[in-house]
């Protein structure tokens, strides 16, 4: 990694952790987020080489393509408004308010597309599929709020916020990483400026259930993605830096034989949003607990499936809401009739019986299959993330302090660096 990569991604996640440990209300919200990306953007030109380097990064029908495939996200958005409704935009739109939305939009996608589409082009060149997942996985984290993935403790809150938010995020930074990589930042900027301008200024927007926003929020960038890939040629790869094969007739692009495998990763990612909603007739539920042993482990993902609370018997496993806490626990006695009806639980590894009674409205579904084991994956990827956050939030002064002499450090030794350059890299100047 070079000099100018590390200065730029040091600055890149000062800006990440000063947005989210400082959250300044009033004016201050939007002025200091501008000045912070506006910086980035400023760092990032300056050791980029200026525009001229940009350009000759630019593929100009890449660039077109993603611009098309903007327009298509937006067009598929406004005909689920109609199909739904439309409500009116939360934004405001008096002079003042453009202002500073348009300051706050325009810095924030200067910063993020010319960082983004410098780390691309300058990172692991050979090994592009670990250069793109590492930066969609970079950008992501920054576009979404870390805290709001641990602390959620409603599991349908939480499965809503990944639909609506986490898994259209990631797919979004995945086009845009995958055209910076191809043509540089003017590319993803092709694809994102239209996106967040119908977001920020159109006084209507498509008032869409969670349900509608996951679908099209991951369906649309990965079919922009498996467009833009299918249409991509050798001239193309070669433009961005990439080894091509002598003869392309007899051998076909990597590219074009992994479609097939990007739409299956799509289609995945929408099965697994609606498969969490119950609309496949199904919830999965990861086991945290040990209440349920020797039945259910912790890290076991248990099956439930929705029940006739006048169907539910003595000995049947269900899940029900209780203090804003899923619990799933043995039935073990039926008491009352008609609507007066009520359950009284007991985990399987509890020695006395739970204090409240289950009422039918509380109970979410049945156990129909448990899956040993499976959920670890997901129990060590937030306990990782809850660890990280912790540290940082609960050390703010000693990783501010850390950071900042890394930021200085690094910028200064960067910038020394690029004024080093041999004397052929600077234009000539006429006496």
């Amino acid at each position: 990694m070079s000099r100018n990569s590390i200065a730029i991604l040091t600055v890149l996640l000062a800006v990440f952790t000063i947005l989210n440990i400082f959250r300044p209300g009033g004016l201050m919200a939007y002025l200091v987020p501008s000045i912070c990306w506006a910086t980035l953007a400023l760092t990032t030109l300056y050791l980029t080489g200026g525009l001229e380097k940009i350009s000759s990064w630019t593929n100009r029908r890449i660039t077109l393509m993603a611009l098309l495939a903007a327009a298509f996200q937006i067009f598929i958005l406004i005909d689920a408004g109609l199909i739904t409704k439309f409500g009116k935009s939360p934004v405001s739109f008096t002079p003042t308010g453009i202002t500073l939305n348009l300051m706050l939009v325009s810095s924030t996608l200067l910063g993020m597309e010319l960082s983004r589409g410098y780390l691309t082009k300058n990172l692991n060149r050979k090994n592009p599929t670990l250069t793109l997942a590492a930066i969609t996985i970079l950008y992501t984290s920054i576009n979404v709020s870390i805290s709001a993935l641990i602390n959620f403790q409603d599991p349908l809150t939480y499965t809503k916020y990944m639909g609506e938010n986490f898994l259209p995020t990631l797919t979004e930074n995945l086009l845009a990483t995958y055209l910076a990589f191809m043509s540089g930042p003017l590319a993803s900027l092709a694809y994102r400026a239209p996106l967040q301008a119908f977001q920020w200024f159109s006084p209507i927007l498509p008032d869409l259930s969670w349900g509608y926003k996951a679908l099209i929020g991951v369906m649309t960038p990965t079919i922009g993605f498996i467009a833009i890939n299918m249409a991509t040629t050798q001239k193309d790869l070669r433009k961005a830096g990439l080894p091509t094969p002598k003869r392309p007739a007899l051998r076909p692009r990597k590219g074009q034989s992994s479609v097939k495998g990007w739409l299956a990763i799509s289609v995945f990612l929408v099965l697994t949003v609606w498969t969490s909603t119950g609309l496949l007739g199904f919830y999965p539920t990861i086991i945290a607990s040990g209440s349920m042993r020797p039945t259910m482990d912790v890290g076991d993902i248990a099956l439930v499936i929705p029940a006739d609370p006048t169907k539910i018997q003595v000995g049947d496993i269900i899940q029900f809401w209780n203090r804003e806490e899923m619990i799933l626990h043995r039935v073990i006695y039926i008491g009352g009739e008609g609507s007066a009806r009520y359950f009284q639980t007991q985990g399987d590894d509890n020695p006395t019986p739970d204090p409240d009674p289950v009422l039918p409205a509380q109970i979410r579904g049945k156990l129909i299959l448990t899956v040993p084991k499976l959920g670890w994956v997901s129990i060590y990827v937030k306990t990782a993330i809850t660890t990280v956050w912790t540290f940082l939030s609960t050390n703010i002064t000693i990783t501010y302090a850390i950071l900042t002499t890394i930021i200085l450090t690094t910028s200064i030794y960067a910038i020394h660096a690029y004024k080093k350059r041999p004397y052929k890299h600077w234009p000539r100047r006429r006496w």
